[in-house]
């Protein structure tokens, strides 16, 4: 008897557990693809194309998903930084909920991208 009543409760805590694994994968695949598209970022600074699909590799299936991962090239406070923003999904992966994940990391430039004077 005090085993079905404490049924639920053991559900809630293992649904809960799951759902923080989840927050912290999408938050490891936002932080791997904004060091990615940042590297390639400094080497190709103009070719956001090769960026994305450098920032895709690092990203895992269903997390690297055309509606699901958005990859950005920002410039703040006189520097560049490439910003990766992921659709945290609820209970499933693949499943989007209303929250996203954004990770950056700062673009070291190696190459001047064009139309920046020296």
């Amino acid at each position: 008897m005090e085993f079905a009543a404490t049924l639920p409760f053991l559900g809630l805590a293992l649904a809960l557990v799951w759902q923080v694994l989840l927050l912290g994968l999408t938050a490891m695949y936002a932080s791997h693809g904004a060091a990615e598209a940042a590297r390639q970022a400094a080497v190709t600074p103009d070719d956001m194309e090769r960026i994305d699909a450098e920032a895709r590799k690092r990203v895992r299936a269903p997390w690297d998903g055309e509606n699901v991962l958005t990859v950005e090239i920002v410039d703040r406070g006189g520097a560049r930084y490439a910003q990766v923003t992921l659709a945290m999904p609820v209970f499933l992966p693949g499943t989007d909920g209303p929250w996203d994940i954004t990770a950056e990391a700062v673009v070291v430039t190696e190459v001047r991208p064009r139309g920046v004077p020296t």
